[in-house]
This record gives structure tokens, C-alpha cells and sequence, in this order.
């Protein structure tokens, strides 16, 4: 039998039928879904120009309003939230402060911006999804704040003004009264770190904004303590007078009186830790009159001439011998020209700014201290330190005189050819040990020039025909080679 080659079988025939049958289904309920999806679109997603319902921010439903609405209710909400107060702390001080105080604003515009654009960011199908989530469940904004530092360092830096604390070292002396050493302990110091206290308000306060305004009513910034370099600890072991030296200056001027006052006054209370090298000029500084030194004489090439300080040399001959006597490494001394009054030739130690400097190291295994008291015009040198004190023997020997040397000057105020003899004294030789538990210790050998025998040569007008001037010479007083000593 022939068959129809244009209509095919029966059987395909029928199965044309089922596939035309079954894309119609498929063609209905995609343009059903598309209808439903296109309902849903309207009936889920936000209107126009309205929030999304659902939507909330710290307890404030702003669901359906439009962005002017909820901008004036979140401005009242975080406008309040800026004035929340809370008190920050460090050591002493307690600052009460809001969050505006602090440069914290709310940004109002930035937390409706983000409501409005819940339901509306992204494709179809993912919006609506979020839509139906959003008005079955709700959806809490967190609020949004802006932070301008610079006031709260202006604030922390005005706190840190306040409680900065320098700390004072601890200091011993020696009380006459009680008969002992007598520790004060000084003073802790502190201050706070401005750059720490900005990241500590950062941690505790404006990153728990987002989180619904719950913050702490006291922040304790970070307050740094600052120890002494000097501790009561490290001067525990000071118990004794290790050596005491005195000197008398009870005929100087007001002048030289002054700078020795002056003088000592710089150096007493000194401590020195062990291997620590004192030093008299880096410890009284410059002698200037801006810092309250006088002109009075001083020795200059065996001669006495004004000069500002003359008489702190008396300060560092008393301080040097109570070194000595405490058996203290001396590193640097150098002595007078000639001879002086207050301590013995060959003990004493000439001073000079930029030149000439007293050092000596602290060779025991303790801390010690140089205390340089003036009272009754007495000038007392002591050394604390961990006892018992040393027994020390100062010995001079090879004293002997030397020739003096003679110094010529013209002189306007004689007649032309007239010459004038001031006699001045011999030089002086001197040899200085130290002994120490029968060991013996060359400290210095001197050799002083002396005060100079001074030839004047007039060169003023000739000599009248009156009867000349005697031509008798001005004879220096001697200076004896021992002081007034008190050990």
C-alpha cells in the first residue's frame, strides 16, 4: 500500500501533534509566570519615590515614606545621638564630652540614600526576592556617622596639657639632726599619648556607632607612666659619709661670696652612678652673669685679675679634696699658678670655662653623691656613699722653693726711664700621695711659678727737676701653703 511522503507515518503525525501541544503548555505558563512575575514586581517592590516597607533605622520605621520624610526623622534621631555625653579619664582628669564635641556628625543623607535603594539595586528577580524578605522580616539600618578628628585631638591634646607629669628623681642627703642618710623617693611622671588616645576612641566609641549607639559611659584613655631615671631603689644602698672637706672663705668680697654660693649650690645633691665621671664644668655651666655670677678676682699667670666667677676655684679645691678622700679615681685636676689660701699647695684644683675642667670617676660599686653646702661663709664638700667610709692618708712631701721669674711692663703713668720693682715670691715644688690601706698612690707632682717679680719702665713725661720718688718697691704679701681645713 503507497503512503504519503509529505505527511509521514501516523505515528508521526501524532508525535508533531504532542510537541506542538507541549510548547503551547510551555508558552502559557511562561506567559503566566511572566504575568505573575510582573505582579509580584508591582505589588512587592517599593512605589515610586517611596521606601520600601520594612525598612527601619535605631527603632524608626521608614517603610513608605518618601526620602524628605525620613531625612527630617533620622535628623532628629541622630542629631540627638551626637549629643549623647560620656567622661573620659586619664590619671586625674575626667573631661565630660559629647559626640559632637568629639567631631562625630551624623550622615543623614548617606543612611537614606541607602534605605531608598533597598528593592531597587540589582536585576528582577533577586530584588523581588529581597523585597518579600524585607516586608515579611524587616530590615534595621545601621546609622551612619561622620568623624572629623581634629577636634578630639584638639580636646586630647588640651587633657594631655593638663596631666603631663615630669618625673622627678629620687635624691639623698645627709641629715645632721638624725644623724643618717635620708632618701626621698621622687615622683612618678606620666602623660598621655595623643596618637594612642585617637585609635582607643576610634576602637571604643566610633566603630560601635553602627552597632545602635550602646556605648560606654566612662573611656579610660591610655595614660602612660614615665619612671625616673634615678629610682629610691638605686639609692637604697647609700648609708654613709664616705669623706667631708671644708674651707673657709669668710674674707672674700660679696662678690666672690656669691659665686662660690653659686657654685656650690649647682653641684650639691649630685649623684653619680658607678663609672660615671663628674665634671665641674658641664655641672655649674657657663659663668655668666646672666646666670647670677659677679666680677671678683682670679688668678691669671700668677697674677690676681678681675674676671666673672673669680672664687669658684674654691668650690672645686673643696669638692676635689673630699674626692680624694674618698678614694675616687681622679681623671682630670689641674692647679693654680701659685699657691692658694684655702687648702694646702698641691691639694688644690684650678677651674676655667672651655679649658680647664675638674673630673673625676665614681669607682665604687654604688651610687654616691656630692653634696657642696655653703653656710657662715664655710664652704662643706661631702661624698655619700655605701659604707663604711675608706681610710685615706693625704701626704706631701719634696716641697721645696723655686725661682721666681720676673714680668717687664711700660708704664705711662711713670716719668720716661723711671723703673719701679714690685717684688713678687718664688715658685714652689710639690709632690701629693694618696694611701690607701698601706697602698701608696702618686696623685700629682706641682710645680708652681709663683707670683711673678713685676718691672715697671715709665714712659710718661720726662721727670721734673723736683726731687724724685723714693724708688721703694711694693713688696706681695706671701701666701702661707696650708688652709683652713675641718675634716
Amino acid at each position: 500500500m503507497a503512503t504519503n511522503s509529505r505527511n509521514g507515518t501516523p505515528a508521526a503525525r501524532a508525535q508533531a501533534r504532542r510537541r506542538l501541544r507541549a510548547l503551547s503548555i510551555t508558552l502559557v505558563t511562561a506567559g503566566v509566570l511572566a504575568l505573575a512575575l510582573a505582579a509580584a514586581t508591582f505589588a512587592v517592590l517599593p512605589r515610586q519615590e517611596r521606601i520600601l516597607p520594612g525598612v527601619s533605622v535605631q527603632g524608626v520605621a521608614l517603610g513608605g515614606q518618601t526620602c524628605a520624610d525620613a531625612r527630617r526623622a533620622l535628623d532628629r534621631l541622630l542629631t540627638d545621638a551626637v549629643a549623647t555625653r560620656l567622661t573620659l579619664t586619664a590619671a586625674s582628669a575626667r573631661e565630660e564630652v559629647t559626640l559632637g564635641d568629639l567631631g562625630v556628625q551624623p550622615d543623614v543623607d548617606a543612611v537614606v540614600a541607602q534605605a531608598y535603594g533597598i528593592g531597587r539595586d540589582g536585576k528582577a528577580l533577586p530584588r523581588v526576592m529581597q523585597a518579600l524578605l524585607v516586608r515579611r522580616n524587616g530590615l534595621p539600618l545601621p546609622p551612619t556617622f561622620t568623624w572629623n578628628r581634629q577636634p578630639a585631638q584638639d580636646l586630647l591634646q588640651r587633657i594631655a596639657a593638663q596631666v603631663a607629669c615630669q618625673p622627678a628623681d629620687a635624691s639623698a642627703h645627709w641629715d645632721d639632726a638624725a644623724g643618717k642618710v635620708v632618701i626621698d623617693p621622687g615622683r612618678m611622671g606620666g602623660q598621655l599619648n595623643v596618637d594612642k588616645s585617637l585609635e582607643h576612641l576610634a576602637r571604643e566609641i566610633v566603630d560601635r556607632l553602627p552597632d545602635g549607639l550602646l556605648l560606654p559611659e566612662t573611656v579610660a584613655l591610655p595614660y602612660e607612666d614615665d619612671a625616673p631615671p634615678v629610682t629610691a631603689q638605686q639609692l637604697a644602698p647609700i648609708d654613709s659619709i664616705l669623706a667631708t672637706f671644708t674651707t673657709s672663705y669668710a674674707s672674700s668680697t660679696r662678690d666672690r661670696a656669691t659665686n662660690v654660693d653659686n657654685a656650690a649650690a649647682a653641684i650639691n645633691g649630685l649623684i653619680l652612678q658607678p663609672g660615671e665621671v663628674f665634671s665641674f664644668n658641664a655641672t655649674v655651666g657657663p659663668r655668666t652673669v646672666a646666670r647670677g655670677f659677679r666680677t671678683a678676682p682670679v688668678i691669671v699667670n700668677g697674677q690676681l685679675e678681675p674676671g666673672i666667677g673669680g672664687g669658684i676655684c674654691q668650690v672645686s679645691s673643696t669638692v676635689y679634696n673630699a674626692a680624694l678622700l674618698a678614694n675616687l679615681q681622679i681623671v682630670q685636676r689641674s692647679h693654680h699658678s701659685m699657691p692658694v689660701q684655702y687648702v694646702p699647695s698641691g691639694r688644690d684644683a684650678t677651674v676655667a670655662w672651655d679649658a680647664l675642667d675638674l673630673k673625676f670617676r665614681n669607682s665604687t660599686e654604688t651610687p654616691i653623691i656630692i653634696e657642696a653646702k655653703t653656710g657662715g661663709r664655710r664652704l662643706t664638700a661631702r661624698i655619700l656613699g655605701k659604707g663604711p667610709a675608706p681610710v685615706v692618708t693625704i701626704e706631701r712631701s719634696g716641697i721645696s722653693r723655686l725661682s721666681g721669674h720676673s714680668i717687664t711692663k711700660k708704664d705711662p703713668s711713670l716719668p720716661a726711664g723711671k723703673r719701679v720693682v714690685e717684688s713678687g715670691g718664688g715658685g714652689l715644688a710639690v709632690t701629693v700621695t694618696r694611701v690607701v690601706g698601706g697602698v701608696r698612690e702618686v696623685i700629682s707632682r706641682d710645680r708652681y711659678i709663683g707670683e711673678p717679680t713685676i718691672v715697671r719702665i715709665g714712659t710718661g713725661a720726662a721727670a721734673s727737676p723736683a726731687p724724685a720718688a723714693s724708688n721703694s718697691s711694693a713688696t706681695a704679701i706671701a701666701l702661707p701653703d696650708t688652709g683652713v681645713l675641718a675634716e
